[in-house]
């Protein structure tokens, strides 16, 4: 009778196999979270109820659409702040898988939400283009079939990423779960309110970045023919403040990326085990500072 030699794993393929466990683990219990998905319908909801229309504040629409991702952000946080919090616990740190293996799995299992914010970029993509375009400017310049770049809508991917990030952060520091999740409301409904950020010195520092910015060109009185025919205009009864150009740049938008893929990491950092915690943090102020340096040079 022939006997079957079972192999034992070896040493190289161990540590793999216990991270892809835990990693389906870890998925399982953020997936089925209600919290992400019910802000993700919210989500759509609030994207698909902007569209132009006449009267409206010159770009509003155009300004619209992005800011309505922060539920799914809000959502996306509060799922992946859960397995770190409990990661605080005092069996954790005695658990026979070392603590930063335990991490890698909990953010490789937070993934699925990137993946989703990515086709949420499509579905906004798709939606503006079904619209014929977006509104931005007054006659006589403008625009009514203006649709956000690459650059624009790779943010909200680059967004997901944060979002996991910081709820890895704020779980992993903060004692109390009561205080966890009004804390991560908070912070995600502050960095929505886009017009806090609106002026071209705070803009760089944004979170969720919204174009188009305005820039003074000139006086009420200045005949707006006399504007380059490209600019897109807007003036009075709209600005009290002479005529102002509505600037979009995709240049500004990439280097925002690059901006907010430094937070993520320097949260990633907040939320790592002491080793390894350091190149996070270089990585993520490299980032950051070469994000806001971009944005600054390429703002006029």
């Amino acid at each position: 009778m022939s006997m079957t030699t079972v192999r034992p794993a070896t040493a190289a393929s161990a540590p793999a196999t216990v991270t892809r466990a835990l990693v389906v683990i870890e998925a399982r219990r953020m997936l089925g979270n209600p919290v992400p998905w019910a802000c993700l319908a919210l989500t759509i909801w609030a994207m698909w109820t902007v569209t132009p229309e006449p009267g409206e504040w010159p770009g509003a629409s155009y300004e619209g659409i992005i800011p309505a991702v922060a539920p799914f952000l809000f959502g996306i946080s509060v799922a992946a702040s859960l397995p770190f919090h409990r990661a605080r616990h005092d069996v954790a740190p005695a658990a026979p898988v070392s603590e930063a293996r335990r991490t890698l799995a909990r953010l490789l299992a937070a993934l699925p939400f990137v993946v989703v914010a990515l086709a949420y970029a499509v579905l906004v993509a798709w939606r503006e283009r079904d619209l014929g375009g977006l509104w931005i400017g007054m006659e006589p310049g403008r625009t009514t079939e203006a649709l956000h770049t690459t650059a624009e809508l790779a943010q909200l991917v680059a967004l997901a990423l944060v979002a996991v990030a910081l709820g890895a952060a704020l779980g992993r520091r903060m004692s109390r779960l009561v205080a966890l999740v009004p804390a991560l409301f908070v912070l995600w409904f502050v960095v929505s309110v886009y017009w806090l950020f609106g002026q071209a010195a705070l803009t760089p520092y944004s979170m969720i970045q919204v174009q188009p910015l305005n820039i003074t060109v000139g006086p009420s009185s200045a005949d707006p023919l006399s504007f380059p025919s490209d600019w897109l205009l807007v003036g009075n009864p709209h600005t009290s403040e002479g005529w102002q150009r509505q600037w979009v740049s995709e240049a500004l938008a990439w280097w925002h990326d690059v901006w907010l893929l430094g937070v993520a990491a320097l949260l990633l950092g907040v939320a790592w085990p002491r080793s390894g915690r350091r190149a996070l943090l270089t990585v993520g102020t490299v980032l950051a500072v070469a994000g806001l340096v971009g944005q600054h040079v390429v703002i006029p």
